[in-house]
């Protein structure tokens, strides 16, 4: 993601909003659960310098008030236009997602520039991603899914 903000730095604006830790399970013991909303900026700071990110990271509140907002899932990425109107929104943070949809909002900014009329309707596609982390059961596949009903 970084290569990305990188990449269309003069284009848009990039921003991580750290919420908590994407897969705790994998850092318990290096990582405690939050104590503190300083503890938590701490902490998203040690990320943003261990990385070198380009990005403006935003913290959110202690109890997770955007995170909850936003669905509650721990590795989305959204692409909003110049309007703030969602162009693309991924329950799953994946490079080539966010790429297409930073091309679609910026193409849409060119053709509205014009004197063209668009019409932006709204659509829905599932992808997958393959892991090789092991899933014990049907039952945890299925609490670790997003529910879209």
């Amino acid at each position: 993601m970084d290569a990305l903000a990188i990449e269309y730095a003069s284009e848009a604006h990039h921003l991580f909003i750290y919420t908590r830790e994407t897969h705790p399970e994998n850092f318990r013991d290096v990582y405690e659960p939050f104590q503190s909303y300083e503890e938590k900026i701490n902490r998203a700071k040690e990320l943003r310098d261990r990385f070198h990110s380009p990005r403006r990271f935003l913290v959110d509140a202690l109890e997770g008030d955007v995170h909850r907002a936003y669905s509650g899932v721990p590795n989305m990425s959204w692409v909003l236009d110049h309007t703030g109107r969602i162009v693309f929104k991924g329950s799953w943070t994946k490079i080539a997602d966010v790429r297409s949809g930073l091309e679609r909002a910026l193409q849409m900014r060119e053709i509205k520039k014009g004197n063209t009329v668009i019409i932006q309707y709204y659509r829905e596609d599932i992808e997958y991603t393959v892991t090789s982390r092991p899933i014990a059961s049907s039952d945890e596949a299925n609490a670790l899914a997003p529910n879209i009903s």
